[in-house]
């Protein structure tokens, strides 16, 4: 075993090799052969959030923990598929699900059918990660699956407190055949299919930042991604002697849920009438939100938005508002204003950002205490323009606050959908080693139970590389792939 391997995988090969007498490692699940591991970081959001599904600059990190997904071939037509949690003992989840299930006749089924397959009951809802991946692969690269396979999926992190464990997980499994296969698929491509899997399987309507930050993202930078529709500007050094960490606010949040997903629809009614106006007037129409400038929008359009609108009257007047990924409900009144403005000011708010780290590299404090206020900015747009924030989190970012630079602490925001989650913390290492659990204790007091941390960085999918253990005379061991 190697020391310095992420925990999960550490463990893993604990689990992988304890004899078959012991029921509480893999024998029953692995039969001697080879087997393939890909692992895969969580992410924390540093700014951008909601912003990616508008063709907006955002800034990913990759956090110490994450996920490990292991794939063993089988000799029947089954995905055998059980989920763990590594570094406490919690029993197993099983499903299985025959890929003729995802075939229809001779052809690959469609989205809606796999999409009803694994939501038509509630305890088998998780695998839609892996089952969704696994058909967006075999529906948009026409691969032929003769047999399935076996996979396990041990993970570090929680689900649903806003760090990617759902992007983890879909491109853990893609990661796996990708290698076991030999499909030579690149990153942008994983990417976009665990995206294609989380939209059309899962039901998320989420953007694709944090598919690729934990596909490509690298140990101890931040990725700056520009989401149109999704490509790597480049690495954002994280200046010296400072750092991020993430506090769960303990509020379960989901991209999947209506909040989130009705201030997307309501950024893509912005972008429509939005356009309509630049019919009228000459203009070119906008292939994604945030290629309006800040000022642009104040002058030009923001008095021509509605605050709210019913479904029903806007579709009486546009139509659609030509996002593929949610629907309109006539009945439901929707916010317009608030999440249009917010990715416009949001992207513009990530280059500040970013220009204010790169400052701070060369030892100006100021420059981080200008991160950080652009951070306090973004929290407050989810809360104002978007509604996306929760009571818990408030307080986690204001206990933050009234540290202050004086403290070493620059900046926090609510992370990814909002809704609760995670909040990102930025602030000198020394700091939030020291603030920060007393910021964990004073939050228990509030909810009555002890927030995780989440720290460190590790590497994304493709820096870590997939892995093959073979089982020989002595045991299981690592193998060049």
């Amino acid at each position: 075993m190697n020391k310095e391997s992420p925990f999960e995988v550490l463990e893993f090969e604990q689990l992988l090799n304890k004899p078959n007498s012991d029921p509480t490692g893999f024998a029953g699940f692995f039969n001697a052969g080879e087997v393939w591991v890909a692992r895969v970081p969580a992410r924390l959001d540093v700014m951008g959030g909601i912003a990616d599904y508008s063709g907006a600059n955002v800034c990913e990190a990759v956090l110490g923990g994450g996920m490990l997904m292991a794939l063993q071939a089988r000799t029947d037509r089954t995905l055998r598929i059980r989920t763990m949690q590594a570094g406490r003992r919690t029993l197993p989840v099983e499903t299985r699900i025959p890929l003729d299930y995802l075939t229809s006749g001779d052809a690959v089924g469609d989205y809606a059918q796999v999409r009803e397959l694994c939501h038509a009951h509630p305890l088998v809802a998780w695998a839609a990660y892996i089952g969704g991946s696994i058909f967006s692969l075999l529906k948009e690269e026409s691969v032929n699956l003769p047999y399935g396979f076996s996979f396990l999926l041990l993970s570090a992190v929680p689900m649903n407190v806003g760090i990617g464990s759902s992007a983890a997980v879909e491109i853990g499994t893609l990661s796996c055949l990708n290698a076991y296969l030999g499909l030579q698929l690149d990153g942008a491509r994983i990417a976009r299919l665990g995206q294609m899997a989380e939209n059309h399987v899962v039901g998320a309507p989420c953007g694709i930042m944090d598919q690729i930050v934990v596909t490509s993202g690298r140990r101890g930078k931040l990725t700056h991604i520009l989401c149109r529709p999704g490509k790597i500007v480049g690495e954002v050094e994280i200046p010296a002697g400072t750092g991020f960490v993430g506090i769960n606010s303990m509020v379960r949040h989901s991209v999947a849920g209506n909040a989130y997903g009705n201030v997307r629809i309501g950024a893509f009614m912005g972008k429509k009438i939005i356009n309509k106006i630049c019919a009228r007037t000459g203009r070119a129409a906008l292939n994604y939100l945030t290629e309006v400038s800040v000022e642009e929008l104040k002058s030009e359009y923001l008095s021509q938005l509605p605050e709210t609108i019913l479904g029903s009257d806007f579709l009486a007047k546009y139509k659609t508002h030509d996002d593929p990924v949610t629907t309109i409900q006539p009945d439901a009144t929707y916010r317009v204003a608030g999440p249009t403005r917010h990715p416009v000011e949001e992207n513009e708010r990530v280059l500040r950002f970013i220009a204010s780290l790169q400052t701070a590299a060369g030892g100006n404090e100021r420059a981080c205490v200008d991160a950080g206020e652009a951070m306090y900015a973004a929290h407050e747009s989810y809360r104002h323009n978007c509604r996306l924030s929760a009571p818990e989190v408030d307080f986690l970012v204001e206990a933050v606050r009234k540290r202050g630079p004086e403290h070493g602490l620059y900046g926090a925001k609510i992370t990814g959908g909002g809704a609760g989650g995670t909040v990102a913390v930025f602030g000198k290492t020394g700091a939030l080693k020291e603030h920060i659990p007393q910021i964990a204790v004073e939050y228990s007091r509030r909810v009555g139970t002890m927030p995780d941390i989440f720290e460190g960085t590790s590497p994304g999918a493709i820096e870590y590389g997939a892995r093959r253990y073979i089982f020989g005379a002595n045991g299981w061991r690592l193998s060049p792939a």
